[in-house]
C-alpha cells in the first residue's frame, strides 16, 4: 500500500471537510436550522478526526525508534476510537436537541435556503465518498476505509435534510405550515438515530484493537497453519499468540519439538521458520512474525 497516496487522500478528505463544516455552520445560523447546524458540526467534528489520521498515517511511515520499538501501528485504532466515540456523542446530543425541540413546538426556518444547501452538498458528499471508495481498492488503506465511512455518513445526513425539507415545503405550501415548523427537529431525531450504525461500525473493530483482544480470524489462520507443519514434522506441541493494532498483526508462535528431533543445523529450524511462514501468506510490512524452538514443554505453559 502507498503511505504517500494514503495521506495525500487524506490532506484532501480534510481540506474539504472543513469546507463542508464551515458551509453548514452558516447556513445554520443563517437560516435558524438546527439539524443543518448539527450537520455543519459533525462536519467540524470530522474534520478534526481526520487531521488525526493524517499525523497516525505520517507517524506510521516513520521508522520504530527507541522509545516506539514496534513502531506506531496502536495509534491507529486509537484514532478510530476517538472518531467513534465523537459520533456516539454528537448522535445522543442531537436526538436531544431534536426532541426538546418538539416539545417546544417546533422551529420556523428559511426553507429555500436549506434545500439548496442540502442539494447542493448531497451531489457533493455522494461523489466525493464513491471516488474515494474506488481509490482506496488500490490503496487498500483501512485509515481511508473508515475515515470515508464520515463521507457516507454526512451524505446521508444530506439527502434526510434535502427530502424532509422539500416536505416541510410541501406542508407550508398546502396550509399546514403548523406542522412545518415540526420537521427540522423531526429531522434531528432520525438523522441521530441513522449515525448510530456507523458510530459502533468503527467502534467495535477500534475497541476490540485496543484493548488487545485476539482477532478470531488470524488466530484460526495461524492455529491451522500450526496443524497443518504439525502433521508435516511432529511437533510435540505448539503455543501460538496473536493480536492486531489497526492493520498490524503480531503472530508469535512457540513450537516443542520431539526428543531426538533430527536437527543438523541452524539451517534446519530457518527452514521451518520460512515453511509455516508461506503457511501464514504473504508477508508484508505489517506483520511481526516470531518463531521460537524448544525441546522442554515447560517453556510454553
Amino acid at each position: 500500500m502507498s503511505n504517500r497516496g494514503e495521506q495525500i487522500l487524506l490532506k484532501q478528505s480534510t481540506v474539504l471537510m472543513f469546507a463542508v463544516a464551515i458551509a453548514g455552520i452558516v447556513t445554520g445560523f443563517i437560516s435558524g436550522s438546527q439539524s443543518i447546524l448539527f450537520d455543519g458540526f459533525f462536519s467540524l467534528i470530522a474534520t478534526f478526526i481526520k487531521v488525526l489520521m493524517l499525523i497516525t498515517a505520517q507517524l506510521i511511515a516513520k521508522e520504530s525508534n527507541q522509545r516506539f520499538q514496534f513502531g506506531f501501528w496502536h495509534l491507529e485504532p486509537m484514532v478510530l476510537l476517538i472518531e467513534g466515540s465523537f459520533l456516539l456523542l454528537i448522535a445522543i446530543y442531537a436526538f436531544l436537541n431534536g426532541v426538546f425541540g418538539i416539545i417546544n413546538g417546533g422551529r420556523e426556518i428559511e426553507l429555500g435556503l436549506v434545500i439548496l444547501y442540502a442539494a447542493v452538498f448531497t451531489v457533493i458528499e455522494f461523489g466525493y465518498y464513491f471516488w474515494v471508495r474506488r481509490k482506496n481498492r488500490t490503496l487498500k488503506s483501512t485509515l481511508i476505509q473508515f475515515d470515508n465511512i464520515s463521507w457516507l455518513v454526512d451524505a446521508m445526513l444530506s439527502v434526510g435534510l434535502l427530502i424532509s425539507f422539500l416536505t416541510a415545503l410541501a406542508l407550508t405550501h398546502q396550509g399546514y405550515a403548523q406542522w412545518a415548523a415540526y420537521v427540522d427537529p423531526a429531522i434531528l431525531i432520525v438523522l441521530a438515530l441513522s449515525m448510530l450504525a456507523p458510530a459502533f461500525k468503527i467502534l467495535k473493530p477500534a475497541l476490540r484493537d485496543v484493548l488487545g483482544i485476539a482477532p478470531d480470524a488470524l488466530d484460526d489462520k495461524v492455529r491451522e497453519a500450526l496443524e497443518i507443519a504439525s502433521a508435516r514434522h511432529g511437533f510435540e506441541g505448539y503455543k501460538t499468540y496473536v493480536q492486531k493494532h489497526g492493520r498490524a498483526r503480531f503472530i508469535e508462535i512457540h513450537i516443542v519439538l520431539p526428543s531426538g528431533y533430527p536437527l543438523t543445523s541452524v539451517k534446519t529450524l530457518d527452514a521451518l521458520r520460512k515453511e509455516i511462514a508461506e503457511l501464514l501468506g504473504k508477508a508484508d510490512s505489517a506483520r511481526w512474525l516470531t518463531i521460537s524452538f524448544t525441546g522442554d514443554r515447560r517453556w510454553i505453559a
